[in-house]
């Protein structure tokens, strides 16, 4: 397998991972071994068909030798010869090798024996035999008495061949007219026949005939290599001509279909037809795959046209559903502070939708001078539907808010009626709706099937309230919806919230719930509307993380400090000051004060308001007043009050600066901060209280 991917390899490399070279190594490797195996078979058939040749002559030669001797001078050399063994002495009979041994048997030579060699000389040549034996067996060996070739007498009479097991094995299988093939040694091989010479059918000798087979193997090994030549280089020619027939019935319509598709690819026209215009006529699997890409390349193109479609409608719609959510954003309140005119209280609201356009809205409008009107709702559904009730719910809800009414359970009451006789998709919204009268605190509510609201009251830590319920806008006509008020003190606040905050989820399908809630509410009670917002949504989103979100988020805070006073009091705690500090800021802003006094006013007011929340009272606590007089448009005084135990903190001495922390110790360097800061400092105590004012100018 390449190491490459096909795009990153050159063309030498591609030419050699090509198709056409795979096909050819496959046919030519397949060839070759076909090849092999017929010229293995071919070669088998050959050598079995010439040893069974050889071995009918071998035996055919013996039988006519046999037949052609002369029995009784055959009867009469054998007798001579087992009478000249039997006659020899032991010592000789063992040394078979010996000029003695051989010497014995010469008077066997005679004329008669020399017309017998001529006469078998003439068989060797007529039939091209290497050698014909004449003997006979005695004590297990073979005592030659003829042994001729072509050039005559080839051994003297005598010559005994002494025999293992394994060559008498081989003498007695030849014996018994079996003639074998012998290799005598490498690329050497002999054809070795017999036959009986019988007398009245008495065996009286034995005749051995013997070829070479030495040149009829060297000519089957030139046979073998020329065939195996011939037969390699007629494979390659078959193979070239059968590579190209398939290079054209089959590779190239694969490389046209493979060009195709990479000019399809890589062509931006998606109307052009690439595969419809392959003219591939094989009849075959291949002539359908390119009908069937062409059927899918038409296919694709009219996909193609269709999502291009639905994508200029898309972004046609999401184009309008940008306006309208433009337009929702607008139907709302967005511009902070809202009533800047209006010292008695902060509001801040925000949503966030989960598509284009939501569901969920509030509303906070002024119903005269001292009444302002708070909303917030959840419509059913989501989407343009929900977005367009929704627009419909807030216009009603404030059209029927300003005409006097003033109490939100009966104005629920006609909101609901009117709405359910204009709902044809069945559709409801949660409402809770609060009017507070700014000059008294006092807030009067309904709830129709909304979230309950959280308020933070006296003890500075906010609760949830379970107002009573109604159903929901929206499900059946006639409904009442009961009225509750709430009396707001300076400092206390509230929030609202749709079910977007509760309900959000995170991905182990956990949900933020009330309890998450009232945690992050009061993490900070004391921070700014804004803050306190800001801070919940900061909350809800660590807690969400990457999940999915499908609900709106709107919430919506309001703090309450009352009628416009240059007094406020609060529960003498450090978590009070930003109050404190929010407080005389409103006042400040009022005069234009720059931001750099601002800023060292905050930080007395920081270091006075800790001094006497940690040291003026006991562990039952109390109060602190803070009190704002401006003696002219460039000079403001501000006073704190609290009813501790006496103590002037101006009588202390002054921390010398120069020294270390150490050195110096602990206490003094804030007051002596003040001092430095302040254009005035001054302490009294009078009808039990400690009064200790600031001035600055500016």
């Amino acid at each position: 397998m390449p190491r490459k991917s096909i795009r990153e390899m050159n063309y030498f490399e591609r030419l050699h991972y090509s198709l056409s070279t795979k096909m050819f190594h496959v046919i030519l490797n397949f060839s070759i071994i076909l090849s092999l195996v017929a010229v293995a078979f071919g070669f088998y058939l050959y050598s079995n068909a010439t040893r069974e040749q050889y071995i009918d002559k071998a035996k055919s030669l013996a039988n006519n030798v046999g037949l052609a001797l002369d029995k009784e001078n055959i009867r009469d050399y054998v007798s001579k010869t087992k009478e000249i063994y039997a006659g020899l002495r032991q010592d000789v009979k063992e040394n078979v090798n010996s000029s003695a041994y051989l010497e014995s048997f010469t008077s066997l030579i005679d004329e008669n024996y020399n017309d017998i060699i001529d006469k078998l000389k003439e068989y060797c040549i007529a039939n091209d035999a290497g050698n014909i034996i004449v003997g006979y067996e005695i004590d297990g060996n073979f005592i030659f008495i003829f042994d001729v070739n072509k050039e005559g007498l080839a051994n003297r009479p005598g010559y005994t061949q002494i025999m293992n097991e394994e060559e008498k094995n081989i003498f007695d299988s030849i014996v018994d007219n079996m003639p074998v093939i012998l290799n005598e040694s490498r690329n050497s091989y002999s054809c070795i026949g017999s036959g009986n010479i019988e007398d009245d059918g008495e065996v009286i000798g034995n005749i051995i005939t013997y070829f070479s087979l030495n040149e009829v193997a060297s000519l089957s090994r030139h046979f073998l290599l020329q065939y195996f030549l011939v037969l390699l280089i007629v494979t390659i020619i078959v193979n070239i001509l059968i590579v190209r027939k398939m290079k054209k019935t089959v590779v190239q319509p694969i490389l046209d279909l493979n060009n195709a598709a990479r000019e399809y690819i890589s062509d931006s026209d998606y109307t052009k037809m690439h595969f419809s215009d392959l003219k591939i006529k094989s009849g075959d699997e291949i002539e359908s795959l390119a009908l069937i890409m062409a059927d899918m390349e038409k296919q694709i193109s009219k996909h193609v046209a269709n999502i291009i479609q639905i994508t200029g409608e898309k972004e046609k719609i999401g184009a309008e559903l940008n306006v309208a959510s433009q337009i929702q954003e607008g139907m709302l309140p967005n511009i902070f502070p809202a009533f800047p005119d209006h010292m008695e209280f902060e509001i801040f609201a925000s949503m966030y939708t989960a598509k284009e356009v939501g569901g969920d809205f509030y509303d906070f409008f002024l119903i005269d001078d001292d009444h302002l009107a708070i909303v917030i709702a959840d419509v059913s559904g989501k989407g343009v539907p929900a977005a367009l009730f929704m627009m419909a719910s807030k216009i009603v809800i404030n059209n029927l808010s300003t005409i006097g009414i003033n109490d939100p359970g009966l104005i629920l009451q006609e909101v609901n009626n009117r709405i359910v006789k204009n709902n044809p998709v069945e559709m409801f919204v949660t409402v809770w709706l609060g009017i507070l009268e700014i000059s008294t605190g006092k807030l009067k509510a309904a709830n129709a099937g909304h979230e309950y609201p959280c308020v933070c009251m006296n003890d500075n830590k906010y609760e949830m309230i379970k107002d009573r319920h109604g159903l929901v806008i929206g499900g059946f006509e006639n409904l009442k919806y009961h009225t509750y008020e709430m009396q707001l003190k300076p400092g206390d606040s509230f929030f609202v919230y749709t079910d977007g905050v509760p309900e959000a989820t995170n991905n182990k399908n956990e949900l933020f719930g009330n309890e998450r809630l009232l945690n992050a509410l009061n993490d900070n009670p004391n921070y700014s509307v804004v803050e306190l917002l800001d801070h919940v949504k900061q909350r809800i989103d660590e807690f969400v993380g990457e999940a999915p979100r499908f609900d709106d988020i709107t919430m919506l805070a309001l703090r309450y400090f009352g009628k416009e006073t240059n007094e406020l009091t609060l529960k003498a705690d450090i978590e009070n000051i930003p109050t404190a500090t929010a407080f005389v800021d409103k006042k400040l802003e009022a005069l234009n004060c720059p931001e750099k006094v601002q800023r060292q006013i905050a930080v007395a007011i920081d270091e006075l308001f800790s001094n006497i929340a940690k040291y003026a009272y006991e562990e039952e606590g109390g109060d602190i007043t803070i009190k704002v007089d401006t003696e002219n448009e460039h000079l403001v005084a501000i006073s704190f009050i609290d009813k501790g135990k006496p103590f002037n903190p101006l009588e202390n001495k002054e921390p010398d600066i120069n020294l270390n922390a150490e050195e110096r110790g602990v206490g003094g360097l804030g007051v002596y901060l003040v001092k430095k800061t302040m254009d005035e400092v001054k302490y009294e105590y009078a009808d039990n209280k400690n009064i200790l004012t600031i001035k600055k100018g500016f």
